[in-house]
């Protein structure tokens, strides 16, 4: 599935407040504290485009989990209990090929038609015959329908490892993707799903959801509307200090005195480790190849000085396995514990010297082909946390003759270069996901290799390696603690040993929260989700926890 990943970063200050706009304008009306909705930050953008589907990257906060529900909800905070939701019951055979699914009986789509198992079988058939939707690369290979509220689906290998990500898909109504030439394409402005909202109202800059009251557990959501404003940096100072937002995931510089201070009582944030930024080489250029070049970059770089300028000290270093702490702390091999990524300036300078990189009589170095290490570094200009991450990169590996220029472009214009793998250099971020083995999936796999137009969902730099597949396959195909263990084992050293990306920053779970009217967000003290509203899953796990606060 396409996630919804995003997170503007903003530099405010004190000025913010003097740019104020009307933000009423795009503001949800209030009838009274008793309807009052719960105001979300999440978006990427100052104007909408109407679309919720679920299987566009250009899909909506709320399209997955709130509106298209899953089989099962997970957490990466806790991996071990996942919630049934549209699914009652599931159960593997012993091959780990075949997934028995129970589907909730009186579940309805909002305009009053069944869900049931055709609609199971029809979404998991839309993996396997179009191809754009399977962002995952699972290995769908059938899926059947054995009675109204029962389905088997069947995978061409074993698929035990997968099972978060499969239960995890939201499920769509066969009766209207039915009717689509291409379901990844579909801009769909009328949404109809069976969770537990619905759209309510939209405009370029504001839409709202309202309660499903038909839904199988809709006395468990207290909140009644939900509403998602659009913003530029200046009205999202305001609102922020003003408490107009109650939940946003955002990095915002300077968070206590902006936000926090103004009402420490109700306010407050938490980011806990949800990934890694990667410096992301080009792979399929035989210039980046050379893992001595990878290496000599990686001792440059002062990731303490970037963590420090660029997050402000709110995230950490990087662990040389990428796997974020204290997420999956407990999952470091124990001889990789206690290991950091080393910054020599001096040792970087040999390396590259060794292995025929020269500076020139301008200090610039090159390849033992003559190509200068000059190159133009490609992020989203509205990511400040970024630019100021390039930039500070920029300058550190000047000292060593290497030059990777940052330049701004837009959102979309940064997608489509790194998925198409136009570019030398760029940054991407590795998610975290359900667990070590989807985190480093992502990231290596060759299974996410380039569609038929030379586009890619994730293995952003182009990692193909026989000795890594092996490791991913070993422990999709095993239930086995142990051999789980060391294939990750495995993995984990091949990270640390051949940097197939460059690890800098740590990219936490940005969330900040306001309780002055809703109650009940996870803490640092009370784990229970991953805060930010971008994630799916957690979205549901934490509004079925808010409730009105009655001081």
């Amino acid at each position: 599935m396409r996630p919804e990943v995003t997170r503007r970063a903003m530099m405010l200050g004190s000025a913010g407040a003097a740019g104020a706009t009307a933000l009423a304008a795009c503001s949800a009306v209030d009838t009274g504290d008793d309807e009052r909705p719960v105001r979300i930050k999440a978006a990427d953008t100052t104007l909408f485009q109407p679309n919720f589907n679920p299987y566009s990257g250009q899909a909506l906060q709320g399209a997955s989990g709130l509106i298209y529900e899953p089989l099962q909800v997970i957490t990466a905070m806790d991996l071990e209990n996942p919630e049934p939701w549209l699914a009652t019951e599931i159960s593997w055979d012993d091959a780990g090929t075949v997934l028995t699914v129970t589907v909730r009986d009186g579940v309805t789509w909002t305009d009053g038609e069944a869900c049931d198992a055709e609609d199971v079988a029809f979404t998991y058939l839309m993996l396997r015959d179009v191809p754009a939707t399977n962002m995952d690369a699972l290995d769908v290979s059938d899926a059947v329908v054995v009675d109204p509220l029962t389905v088997e689906i069947t995978f061409g290998s074993t698929s035990f490892a997968h099972e978060p990500t499969i239960v995890g898909l939201p499920i769509v109504p066969e009766h209207i993707f039915s009717t689509f030439e291409d379901p990844s394409a579909e801009q769909i402005e009328q949404p109809v799903g069976t969770g537990p909202y619905r759209l309510d109202r939209f405009s370029d800059q504001l839409y709202t959801f309202v309660r499903n009251d038909a839904h199988w557990m809709a006395e468990e959501f207290e909140p009644r509307n939900l509403s998602w404003p659009s913003y530029t940096s200046q009205t999202m100072a305001t609102a922020m200090q003003a408490g107009d937002i109650d939940w946003a995931g955002d990095f915002i510089a300077n968070i206590d005195e902006i936000f926090v201070e103004h009402d420490p009582e109700h306010r407050g944030h938490w980011y806990p480790g949800n990934g890694i930024f990667n410096l992301t080489l080009n792979l399929e250029k035989e210039l980046w190849q050379d893992p001595e070049l990878r290496r000599g970059l990686s001792l440059a770089i002062d990731r303490h000085e970037l963590a420090d300028i660029a997050m402000l000290g709110y995230v950490g270093v990087p662990h040389p396995t990428i796997l974020p702490r204290p997420t999956f702390e407990e999952f470091i091999s124990e001889d990789l514990r206690d290991q950091e990524f080393e910054f020599d300036r001096d040792e970087a300078e040999r390396v590259l010297d060794a292995a025929g990189y020269e500076r020139g009589p301008d200090g610039v170095r090159t390849a033992p082909d003559g190509t200068p290490l000059v190159f133009s570094l490609q992020i989203p200009s509205d990511y400040n946390d970024w630019v100021i991450a390039t930039q500070v990169l920029d300058e550190q590996l000047r000292r060593i003759g290497v030059h990777f220029t940052p330049q701004g472009v837009s959102f979309e214009a940064w997608t489509e270069s790194r998925d198409m793998g136009n570019f030398d250099v760029t940054l991407s971020i590795v998610a975290a996901g359900k667990g070590p083995w989807f985190m480093y999936r992502s990231m290596l796999s060759s299974q996410h290799a380039p569609d038929d137009d030379g586009r890619v969902f994730a293995n952003f730099q182009r990692w193909y390696d026989d000795e890594t597949d092996e490791l991913l396959t070993a422990y999709a195909e095993t239930e086995d603690e142990i051999e789980r263990a060391q294939a990750i084992d495995g993995l984990q050293r091949i990270v640390v040993e051949q940097l197939p990306a460059i690890p800098i920053i740590t990219a936490p779970n940005w969330f900040n929260y306001n309780t002055e009217h809703w109650t009940g967000f996870p803490t640092e003290e009370d784990p229970y989700a991953l805060g930010s509203p971008v994630n799916a899953a957690d979205r549901l796990i934490i509004l079925r926890r808010l409730t009105r606060n009655q001081d």
